[in-house]
């Protein structure tokens, strides 16, 4: 979606300025209108400029508050899980303790390493200053503050509860550091021993082949059938390994795009949840992320109908983000949030049960925050399964293909040795 740049007047009349995402610049008006705010100019961010900010983050080259310039790359500007959590903390720490919010956002602007994060709370300092709230001010850089983090930040505005909010924002994000942390368990080991099966078998036919298929040559013999299909497989890939590599470059590339369509996201996101020993890993890692994410947005106050919203946006599986919004809609014609959950395949009866159960009582979000903790021992136990399965399956699959290599090589050599001894 497009960002836009704006200088506007307040209520009050003073001038704020800041960033904007809309579809089209009538659009990014009638969401200044809604702030209660009066255009003075909007222009359209260049994103793929290299200088200037993006979303939250800096581009190669760029000047600070004191107009110095800069040179950093921009993944390295953005903070990470762990940095976000503590600047959370450390800020929800001196709002509790009765620190007025703007001296909390310069105290935790000088305590920041990287510059371009620390510029971003200085401009938000600066915004809240001309009369911006903290969320609308977060808001400009969706790239550091999501909108789940926004809109928790609204909800402590108006509730007045802002330190008690930032707290379980901290929790929240703490809960999804785990849960990438479980997803990168659970792709490394298998993508690890894929890519070291795959290197001992291209160095066994473009090393060790070509070493037997001398002798053989020099015998003048016939070869077995599997010992010439390996050796014209070794010589394929010697002669044409260009070849090789610029088809797996153009797969890479293919599948890029493919995966960037809207049909090719959701079958491969449809599939990787019923894939074989996988899938129940990442069915498992999905329930749990939208059960905590429901769990934190409903204690704090946001609508359900807002909550389900952002679970959808948030959710980094298209099906799963289908369903969600199913679930909006369902919700939104009159129906019970635990309706739409039994009737589908993605979600388990335990937790459509237990979501009943917490609808009934009036304690839905607690009931979701049970469900989370039951879902992060889900998944430890998921991912140990599937390590003592693949581990196995492919040692049995990698020695049979490198068997199978070593056995066609010497299967001329018994022969000779047969023919010499008879």
């Amino acid at each position: 979606m497009p960002r836009y740049s704006y200088r506007a007047r307040n209520y009050e009349g003073k001038v704020v300025s800041g960033e904007i995402s809309a579809n089209d610049k009538k659009r990014a008006k009638n969401l200044l209108a809604n702030k209660n705010l009066r255009p003075i100019k909007i222009a359209i961010l260049n994103e793929n400029s290299k200088t200037g900010t993006n979303k939250g983050g800096r581009g190669f080259i760029y000047r600070d508050r004191e107009g110095k310039i800069q040179i950093q790359l921009g993944g390295e500007s953005l903070p990470t899980t762990k940095e976000l959590a503590l600047f959370t903390k450390q800020f929800s720490l001196m709002i509790e303790n009765g620190i007025p919010m703007l001296q909390a956002l310069q105290l935790l602007k000088e305590q920041q390493k990287k510059v371009a994060f620390s510029e971003i709370i200085a401009n938000s300092a600066d915004s809240i200053e001309q009369g911006t709230s903290l969320s609308d001010a977060l808001e400009q850089y969706p790239n550091v503050f999501d909108q789940l983090y926004v809109a928790m930040t609204r909800a402590g505005e108006a509730s007045g509860k802002l330190d008690v909010i930032l707290r379980q924002l901290v929790k929240y994000i703490e809960k999804t550091a785990k849960l990438k942390a479980q997803i990168k368990s659970a792709m490394a080991y298998p993508s690890i021993i894929v890519f070291v099966s795959i290197t001992v078998i291209v160095v066994l036919l473009v090393f060790v082949v070509p070493s037997f298929a001398q002798q053989f040559a020099d015998s003048g013999n016939e070869l077995p059938g599997v010992t010439q299909f390996v050796l014209d497989a070794s010589d394929a890939i010697v002669e044409n390994w260009y070849l090789g590599v610029a088809g797996f470059i153009g797969f890479l590339f293919g599948f890029k795009y493919w995966y960037g369509t809207d049909k090719g996201r959701l079958f491969f996101d449809t599939y990787i949840l019923k894939a074989p020993i996988i899938g129940d890993v990442m069915s498992k890692i999905a329930i749990g992320r939208f059960c905590s994410t429901m769990s934190t947005m409903l204690g704090s106050g946001v609508s359900i109908l807002d909550a389900l919203d952002i679970c959808a946006a948030s959710s980094g599986n298209r099906k799963i983000e289908e369903f969600v919004l199913q679930v909006k809609e369902e919700i939104s014609r009159g129906d019970n949030f635990s309706d739409p959950l039994q009737d589908s395949e993605l979600f388990p009866k335990m937790v459509s049960s237990m979501v009943a159960v917490g609808e009934s009582t009036g304690t839905l979000d607690e009931t979701l925050a049970k469900v989370t903790d039951i879902y992060e021992d889900e998944v430890d136990n998921s991912i140990a399964a599937m390590m003592s399965m693949i581990e196995p399956l492919l040692i049995v699959v990698i020695g049979g293909i490198v068997g199978f290599i070593l056995i066609a090589m010497y299967l001329p050599i018994f022969d000779m040795a047969n023919n010499v001894g008879g």
